[in-house]
Parts: structure tokens; sequence; C-alpha cells
């Protein structure tokens, strides 16, 4: 190509009409080469701005297998890094993406908060991932974990005395991007769970003494609120330890769970957040286990049985610790929020005023117990009523390999400096 004549200056990217960044706009096929266009510069982000189809950035967006590049209708390995984004707040039913990414090649998520994934391959060799900045960060090897001999036999199990223990997910409580770097809690079958953090050189086994017995290991969910480590178990019992000056090698102390009438419902599972007061909240979900027959155990990678069962309502319950260690039982999540679980760091979002979408104080639940990709829980129903609001289907191919699961894409800043 010649060059420009001497004296003629190039036109500024920034001044190309908006039709003609459009074009541009719609050969990227890539959602996440989308993301990082605007990025490039400030003109180009604001030119670009009101492009609909656009992955937009910080849009709760739902994490599923991408389509196999043979044309299989049924996964049969993670080798191609594909995956599918699906923002559910966009207007018309959503919006639909597909990408690769070489971070994910021969790997599987099990976990994430924000635009960081937790990811795996068979050996249980973890690490964070960041699809749209390419960043990946290895944590420590489990065969580290200080307070319990753990070797890894494969296939996403780690073994402690001749016991194995299959991984069930990663709580990412921080980013590599928290001033503090990363913390992570991970969650594995028989009552085995072990945290790390930046600087960390190895995983830390949790001793709980204070169960009274194995049944009372099985974790369902953890998270990490100003410098405790609560963890909740199948039953609903809640367990802390305190993480200041090294202590989560100390015994766990228990925190009563509250009195959670279930009637007619035998299936349940518990999650665990932070509420819009900035205190514990206890998540259960509950239904019924009669007759299902669910594929995900044999056809997913990682899966936690205990969610299998046809779900009914939830009820959402917050600690007051300050106030004696009681529960109370919400019903508001803030007037204009709503709340995104799943394998992910839960996270709110402010939903917009006339939002065709997006409904208020709802929670918006990620690969549901009954196998859907994700499910609408309204808090507004009375305590009688289904919840249920709305069921979403957004996978691309029979039993996927991969958990459905919430994901916040992010133009960083960085980028824009680069």
């Amino acid at each position: 190509m010649s060059s420009a004549p001497n004296g003629a200056a190039a036109a500024p990217w920034a001044d190309l009409l908006p039709e003609l960044c459009g074009l541009v706009v719609d050969r990227l096929d890539d959602p996440i080469s989308v993301l990082r266009f605007p990025a490039a510069c400030a003109g180009w982000a604001a030119a670009c701005k009101e492009n609909p189809r656009r992955l937009r950035s910080g849009a709760p967006t739902l994490l599923v297998s991408g389509l196999d590049p043979e044309g299989v209708e049924t996964e049969h390995d993670v080798d191609a890094g594909a995956f599918g984004l699906h923002d559910v707040s966009a207007a018309g039913g959503g919006r639909s993406f597909l990408a690769e990414a070489a971070g994910l090649k021969g790997r599987t998520w099990i976990g994430g908060k924000g635009d960081w994934l937790v990811t795996t391959d068979y050996g249980c060799n973890v690490e964070l991932f960041n699809p749209i900045t390419g960043d990946r960060v290895p944590l420590p090897s489990f065969e580290t974990t200080r307070g319990s001999e753990l070797g890894v036999p494969g296939y996403l199990h780690v073994s402690a005395e001749d016991r194995w223990h299959r991984i069930l997910k990663v709580t990412l409580c921080q980013t590599p991007a928290h001033p503090g770097g990363y913390l992570a809690v991970a969650l594995f079958s028989g009552g085995l769970l072990a945290s790390t953090a930046a600087g960390d050189k190895c995983w830390t086994a949790l001793k709980n003494h204070a169960a009274s017995s194995r049944l009372d290991l099985s974790y369902m969910d953890a998270i990490v609120l100003e410098g405790k480590l609560f963890s909740v178990n199948e039953f609903g019992r809640v367990y802390s330890w305190d993480m200041m000056n090294g202590g989560t090698t100390e015994p766990a102390a228990v925190v009563q769970g509250p009195e959670i009438e279930l009637n007619r419902h035998y299936g349940r599972g518990f999650y665990l957040a932070t509420s819009s007061h900035g205190q514990l909240l206890l998540i259960c979900i509950h239904g019924d286990t009669d007759s299902l027959k669910d594929n995900r155990t044999c056809s997913r990678l990682v899966f936690d049985d205990r969610w299998s069962f046809y779900e009914h309502g939830m009820s959402l319950h917050e600690l007051d610790a300050a106030g004696g260690g009681a529960w109370r039982r919400v019903t508001d999540l803030g007037g204009d929020r709503a709340l995104f679980l799943g394998a992910n760091c839960p996270f709110y979002i402010t939903v917009p005023p006339g939002s065709e979408k997006l409904k208020a104080n709802c929670v918006y639940l990620a690969d549901t117990p009954s196998g859907y990709d994700a499910g609408v829980f309204d808090l507004n129903k009375g305590e009688e009523e289904d919840g249920y609001v709305e069921r979403l289907a957004y996978s691309l191919m029979a039993d996927p390999l991969q958990m459905p699961m919430w994901f916040r894409p992010t133009t960083h800043h960085r980028l824009l400096d680069e």
C-alpha cells in the first residue's frame, strides 16, 4: 500500500460516520473482539456506543457451551475452547453470541467473578482466566495443600487418605484486579474445603471440628464476608472461619441456620450471598425429586448431583450478626435490583426503569436444579405461591459438558491505555 502524499493528514478514525463504524462492527463476528473494539480509543467507543449488535460491558450474561466446530449436536470434548454468551438484559428476548478462547481449550469453567473465570483441566490444574484481556493466573497445585495430604489421580478428582473427592466448584471471592489480589475457595465432594489467596504457595484445608458427623461436612457453597469465610452444608447449617492473620487453620464456629419449613418439599439446596445491607444472605431453593431423570449426572464434566430436583420455590434469609445471630426472611432486594446466583460469585444488577427484559426484585438462578440453563424467581410473590416467573433455555448443544454460569464482560481501561 502506498503512503499518503506529503502534507496530507490521515483522517481520524473517530471522525468516521456512525453508519460506517456499524458496518465495521458487523464484520467482527467474535463478541470478545467486538467488546474490545470500542476500547481502541474514546472516539471509537462513542461511535459504537449505540450499536445494537455489541456485547455490552457490564451486562448480565449467561455463559454456556459453544457450538461444536464440526457441527455435532452433542458436545464430546472442550478442546476447541468454544463458548456461548447470552445477554439476558437485552430487549427483544435477549442477545446471543458465539466465541472461542485459547485459554479455554481443553479446560472447563468451575466458577467465576465478574469477567474472570476459574478453569481446570482434567488433572485439576486450576487457573484464573479473563477472556476479555487474555490474562491467565495459575493457582497452586492441590498437591501442596496444607493441613491435608492430597494426591491428584486425575479426571477432576483429588485423593486424601484413600478417599477420592470430586471437585464441585471454586468460589472466586476476589479477582486478581482486587487491591489485595485474588481469593478462592474450592469445594469438593466428601467434605473437603480449601482456600488460597494471592501470595500463597499452597492451598489450606479448612478443618471443622464443630461438625457432629461426616454428613455435616457436605458443603454446598462458600463466601467470604468481612474477613470471615462462611460455608453452608446441605442441611442449611452454616459454619464460619476467621481468615484474619491466617486464621483459616483454626476450628470452625457454628452459625445456627434459619428454621425453614419445607412442607411437602423434599429436595433442597443452598447458596450464600451478601445482602443489600451487607450481611450474610442464605438462599434456600426447594422442590421435590419425584421421577426426575437428570442427564447432567452423566454428561457434565463437573456436576453436584445434590442440585438435581424439580424446584418449586425459593426463600431468602438474612443473618443479623449484630442482633444475636437471628435470621429474618427477605422479600426485598432493594427496590430496583436483581440478584444473579450460580457457580459464579453472586452479584446485583440495578434494573433500569421500564426495562423490557430484566425484572426488579427477582433472583436469576443459573443452572436450575431441574436442568434449565437459568430460571427467574419473583420475590414479590407471597410465601405460599410458586415464585417461578420464567425458565430460560439457551444451550446450543444436547447434553452439554459445561455448566451454565453468569458472566459480566467488561471493557477494561487497560485496553484503552494500550
